[in-house]
């Protein structure tokens, strides 16, 4: 355990040792096949078959605590969604490379299956062994230490699965903010990816996602809260889910295919409720949790905000104004990947797109061998800014130790690579300027 140990904290300390020397387009495609690696290989269970308890699902860090080095799921259908985002952008890279696509393919199948998984058993947390319809209440992971021999490098795993077993537990349940980030993976793979099976699971699983924070009463009440299915404790409450709730039935109507409005009553009123919020993001008391799941919603559904007149342009006014509303985290640009994916979802006809040096500059100053934080002599050591928290997707997270999983940076690489340098005529406006 002790060399086990040692060799983890020489490979998180090389991250910070390492410079970001190389400035090339090269040298930024090579970060990122280092990322993928580790990503597929030491940070999930990549077994093979999505069925196997704990397999598909991304690692969000690794840390060492007590001695000991963890690895981190507890969050870890936030994380599945952008992962969905990395594999659907990857085989639409490859694809127009003429690479060979069967591994990506194969890598999205299984990710999305995992959704499945993590819904079949979510039952079986609360004592109902034998419910395994998918129903879209799903746990956020399946990770305990049984797991383990599949981490050489790791020597305890904390997962939210621990509480399974406790039926009184309100732990481990789906949540809307799990949503937003799954948007907007199955939204890239509904435009990116041409196979029909991937493309129906993609769509079931929105289908079943949304449906899930829509419960009706036994007195057929209905409203906009998730309710577990086997005790009928309420997880989330109608109050944190209703603001948004328009955002999420028209993203649900328009990924699944299907009609998602559950409560026509109200309608206009929810409408009105939606713009305010979008277009006062800062409205937002609990700050950037709303923050990110406003400006999901705003890309998958392409809805423009007040006197914008493209969505695209919305989203780059709002990142940069978010940004400056909030200059503790040192990013020039928050959520920098979500202006890239709705002009990639529904391209571009505006006047003004943003420079490519913006995305430029955030590739090549990223860590060669990763972003993270540890301890030194009592002291906090973390990797340059913009590179110093969690993650650019939620940089609030700045207290986060060990090393990251560096989803962030493969998503904003492909789209970068989709927008700026494929020369695409969709695009041109973009690769130009």
């Amino acid at each position: 355990m002790i060399k086990r140990l040692f060799s983890a904290l020489c490979a998180i300390t090389i991250i910070f040792l390492s410079s970001a020397k190389a400035q090339t387009p090269e040298a930024n495609k090579d970060k990122y096949e280092i990322f993928r690696m580790r990503l597929k290989y030491e940070m999930m269970y990549y077994s093979g078959d999505a069925t196997v308890k704990g397999s598909h699902l991304p690692m969000e860090r690794r840390y060492v605590s007590g001695g000991k080095l963890v690895g981190y799921w507890a969050d870890a259908t936030w994380w599945q969604g952008h992962y969905v985002a990395v594999l659907a952008t990857e085989y639409y890279l490859k694809k127009l490379h003429g690479e060979n696509t069967a591994s990506t393919l194969e890598e999205l199948r299984l990710a999305l299956a995992t959704y499945n998984r993590l819904d079949s058993e979510a039952e079986a947390c609360w004592g109902c062994d034998t419910f395994k319809t998918l129903n879209g209440f799903y746990i956020r992971d399946d990770m305990d230490d049984s797991s383990l021999p599949f981490f050489p490098l790791v020597d305890r795993i904390h997962g939210d699965y621990r509480h399974c077993g406790d039926v009184t537990s309100t732990s481990n349940t789906p949540s809307q903010d799990q949503a937003w980030g799954t948007y907007l993976g199955l939204a890239l793979t509904l435009k990116l990816v041409d196979d029909s099976a991937i493309c129906n699971d993609a769509r079931q699983i929105a289908r079943r996602m949304v449906k899930s924070m829509q419960y009706t009463s036994p007195k057929g009440r209905t409203s906009w809260q998730v309710v577990n299915p086997v005790n009928g404790n309420v997880e989330q409450i109608e109050g944190d889910i209703k603001w948004l709730k328009y955002g999420h039935a028209k993203v649900g109507t328009l990924l699944s295919g299907e009609d998602m409005n559950f409560d026509r009553s109200g309608n206009a009123y929810w409408r009105s409720m939606w713009d305010v919020v979008q277009n006062n993001v800062f409205i937002s008391k609990t700050g950037n949790f709303r923050w990110y799941g406003i400006m999901a919603l705003t890309t998958v559904m392409n809805d423009e905000g007040r006197g914008s007149g493209q969505c695209y342009d919305w989203l780059v006014k709002k990142c940069y104004s978010l940004a400056d509303k909030r200059p503790d985290l040192k990013q020039p640009i928050l959520f920098p990947h979500l202006p890239l994916i709705n002009v990639v979802l529904y391209g571009y006809n505006g006047k003004k797109a943003d420079p490519a040096d913006v995305y430029v500059q955030l590739l090549n100053i990223a860590p060669t061998r990763g972003a993270g934080t540890y301890t030194l002599n009592d002291s906090t050591v973390r990797t340059p800014a913009p590179w110093h928290t969690l993650s650019l997707f939620c940089p609030w997270h700045d207290k986060s130790t060990g090393d990251f999983n560096m989803i962030d940076y493969m998503l904003l690489y492909n789209l970068y690579c989709i927008v700026y340098q494929e020369h695409l005529p969709e695009y041109e406006m973009f690769w130009r300027n």
